[in-house]
């Protein structure tokens, strides 16, 4: 478009200058001026050139007189500009390092560029998410503030809202946490994983382990398995901690537990002690015999011992021999096993099968829980002189 402008104004220029030549060609004619008692004579063409020049000379003094009065304006969209770009630039340093953990750089880069209005939302929250970094909650609290003052402040409602709800579980307080992100968007709701992070975290916080489970089951949500493991074993645990759990509840628990969380032997302890409790004996001696099935895992075995009644102890020693025999197999006898082994003996008055498991452990790990069992089943004997002195020797553990 700017060279067909140049063109444009070149043939017109030849145009007029062939013009002009022609003319004067043409038209010799002479002008002739008369100013009080002076007489000038002119040609046309020379006079043409005068009027062509004095035209020329008034559009330049128009310009100039134009650029003049535009100045004051010009300047002040230079100074404009100037702190626009210098705003950009400042958040483009407080983000950078915002990420790379330098969070005083950030609150000072955010502070300059918050001093242009169209920068002052996003550096409210970059200063506000620094301030937080640096434990300085009354600071991100100001920060924050400053997005209420903004026309646009319903653009960075949400975004206000997570900052809060992450400061609130900083500070222990899981119910405001709560609150703020019961205020943000639908919109938000279904497509932040921050919103979605942060809102198992609150509940955890408050020990809602059924809002946590039921998040961490969400197959909408979009984290890593490892991410959703690690929420629902703590939800599990939690829940079995829980002693308003009923023995229902905690059973219909397991039916839909993943298997990565059934290998979590944090998990099966809490679960197992919780089913004791409930007295579900039964699926807790179940749910022990699937654990042990593919890992060992010797402290299961004093819950499996506490999950005993009288109809079940056969069935547990068998359990129990079957487990020692693959021990014996891998060479890896276990003290633990042999305890356990003893333990169920006394309770179904098989003394001097008792009186042998309890032995082999201390042979393996001496405990005072061995030398006390072993006591007893002395006792039960009528051995009383052996009996007194594994207590002593179960006292004299028992103080180390």
């Amino acid at each position: 478009m700017k060279l067909f402008k140049q063109i444009f104004w070149l043939l017109l220029i030849v145009a007029l200058a062939a013009g002009i030549a022609y003319t004067a060609r043409h038209y010799p004619g002479e002008v002739i001026v008369n100013v009080a008692s002076y007489r000038v004579t002119m040609k046309l063409f020379v006079v043409a050139l005068l009027l062509l020049a004095t035209v020329a000379v008034l559009i330049g003094l128009w310009r100039l007189y134009a650029t003049m009065v535009g100045l004051p304006e010009r300047w002040r969209d230079w100074r404009s500009q100037k702190r626009e770009n210098r705003s950009l630039s400042a958040l483009q340093t407080a983000t950078l390092a915002l990420h790379e953990g330098r969070w005083a750089h950030a609150d000072k880069a955010a502070k300059i560029a918050a001093c242009h209005p169209q920068a002052a939302g996003l550096a409210a929250l970059l200063g506000a998410a620094s301030a937080h970094a640096q434990n300085k909650p009354h600071e991100a609290t100001e920060w924050l503030g400053q997005l209420d003052s903004l026309d646009d402040k319903a653009d960075f409602a949400d975004a206000k809202a997570l900052q809060n709800a992450e400061m609130a579980l900083a500070k222990g307080d899981a119910s405001a946490a709560l609150t703020h992100l019961d205020g943000v968007s639908g919109q938000l709701r279904k497509h932040s994983e921050r919103y979605q992070a942060l809102r198992v975290s609150a509940h955890a916080a408050a020990n809602h382990w059924h809002e946590v489970l039921q998040i961490s089951l969400d197959k909408k949500w979009q984290v890593p398995l490892a991410t959703k493991s690690h929420w629902q074993s703590q939800a599990i645990i939690g829940l079995s901690n829980d002693e308003t759990s009923s023995a229902s509840y905690l059973t219909a628990l397991y039916k839909d537990m993943p298997d990565d969380v059934r290998a979590n032997d944090d998990v099966i302890t809490a679960y197992a002690k919780a089913l004791i409790r409930t007295e579900a004996l039964g699926h807790a001696r179940r749910v022990i015999e699937e654990a042990q099935r593919d890992t060992w895992r010797p402290q299961l075995l004093k819950l499996y011992t506490q999950a005993s009644d009288a109809e079940s102890l056969t069935a547990q020693l068998k359990m129990l021999d079957a487990w020692d025999k693959q021990r014996q197999a891998l060479n890896q006898p276990d003290a633990q096993l042999h305890l356990a082994t003893g333990q169920l003996c006394l309770k179904a008055q098989i003394w001097g099968r008792a009186k042998k498991s309890f032995v082999d452990s201390i042979s393996i790990r001496p405990t005072a829980q061995a030398h006390y069992g072993l006591a007893q089943a002395y006792r039960a004997m009528d051995d009383v002189t052996h009996a007194q002195e594994q207590e002593r020797l179960a006292a004299q553990l028992a103080e180390v």
